[in-house]
């Protein structure tokens, strides 16, 4: 069933006449979908499922971010969660209350701000301290494959490289210094199994657990930095909706995501996602080809292309799907507004001391650590 704007509640958006009049798409025959910010909600078992839930455990409020991946999870794993709370209730309420969700999706939310687009003598540095010998190979890929611009404003020169999956949730050795970042490695990936499947689970976490970890043009993109900062704090989502049978072209909708706190909610309410960015976020401006500008809407299409499917990849339609369904997560949350303090930034680079509070600070070109 189609779903309605009554049914997720979600406001119209401007209407778009041209999507995204720099990316032509017609030699690729394919219609988009309609825009909808939340097309799980189109599935009528799933409210049904989760009001019974309710009614098993008699809790009828909730940990907010638990409710979102309530909402958005995987059918079959949430008609589990109601056979385990059916023989179980005591364990399934405090994991409605408990903070095992948010401690998940605030792992994914932890990135440092950094830039990667600049040479490598323009990284922060102290003073004195050596220059490190690091490995460009992916990122260089990303930026040619790009073109050196920002995926979404077509915005050139300094532009970030930016993960999808982040850095800070890479797989490390289980000793010494690296012992806390293998705990909320392996934390994350176990609370992801309680809401969506083993299948899908392994087809994100296997494209991450190569030579190369998380550093592969298949996880990067290009943003400008004002787009990396609210990429990073998920203001924004990408869902992936086409790929070319020949690799060389991925199509993706953008979505404002909302502004919101960690709260408790009622779990039957149905979440509901603005088509709309909130007042408070800086628009971010497209820069088409004949020169004029226009502002981004959900419901833009941003379409990555290669000319080198084997040498310069597109970004991994898994990891897509994996940031589309975790940054709305995040945003319904209530994580995307939880200010980020500085020993949240964990990657192996410099740290940085800038939290979400600093996201619409002016671009200083100066300020930047080398990588995300």
């Amino acid at each position: 069933m189609e779903p309605s704007s009554e049914l997720i509640s979600f406001e119209e958006a401007p209407p778009i006449e041209n999507p995204n009049p720099t990316m032509p798409v017609a030699d690729i025959l394919w219609s988009p979908p309609p825009i909808d910010p939340l097309p799980e909600l189109g599935d009528t078992e799933r409210a049904r499922l989760i009001d019974t839930l309710r009614e098993v455990t008699k809790e009828s409020e909730v940990d907010s971010t638990y409710w979102a991946c309530l909402w958005l999870s995987d059918i079959e794993c949430l008609r589990e969660i109601l056979r385990v709370a059916e023989y179980s209730r005591s364990t399934t309420s405090y994991l409605m209350k408990s903070k095992t969700a948010f401690t998940m999706i605030r792992a994914w939310k932890t990135r440092p701000r950094t830039i990667a687009g600049l040479p490598e003598t323009q990284g922060k540095r102290k003073l004195g301290e050596e220059i490190p010998k690091r490995k460009f190979s992916a990122k260089t890929a990303c930026l040619e494959r790009d073109d050196f611009n920002c995926v979404i404003t077509n915005f050139p020169q300094q532009v970030d490289v930016a993960h999808i999956y982040p850095l800070s949730l890479k797989k490390s050795q289980s000793s010494g210094n690296n012992k806390k970042r293998t705990d909320t490695y392996d934390d994350f990936w176990t609370t992801l199994h309680m809401f969506w499947g083993e299948d899908q689970i392994d087809k994100w976490e296997a494209r991450l657990t190569g030579p190369n970890g998380t550093e592969l043009c298949e996880n990067l993109l290009c943003l400008c930095p004002n787009a990396h900062r609210l990429w990073g704090a998920c203001y924004f989502a990408l869902q992936p909706l086409h790929l070319r049978d020949d690799g060389k072209g991925l199509i993706t909708r953008f979505y404002w995501l909302p502004k919101a706190t960690p709260h408790k909610v009622q779990v039957r309410d149905k979440p509901s996602i603005s088509l709309h960015p909130p007042m408070e976020i800086l628009n971010l401006h497209v820069d088409n080809t004949d020169g004029s500008t226009h502002k981004m809407n959900s419901g833009d299409l941003v379409i990555f292309q290669t000319k080198d499917p084997e040498n310069l990849p597109l970004p991994s339609w898994d990891l897509l799907q994996m940031q589309w369904i975790l940054h709305r997560i995040v945003a319904l949350g209530g994580a995307a507004n939880v200010p980020m303090k500085p020993w949240d930034c964990d990657s192996e680079d410099e740290g940085s001391d800038v939290g979400f509070e600093d996201i619409f600070e002016p671009y200083q070109d100066e300020d930047f650590v080398e990588s995300d």
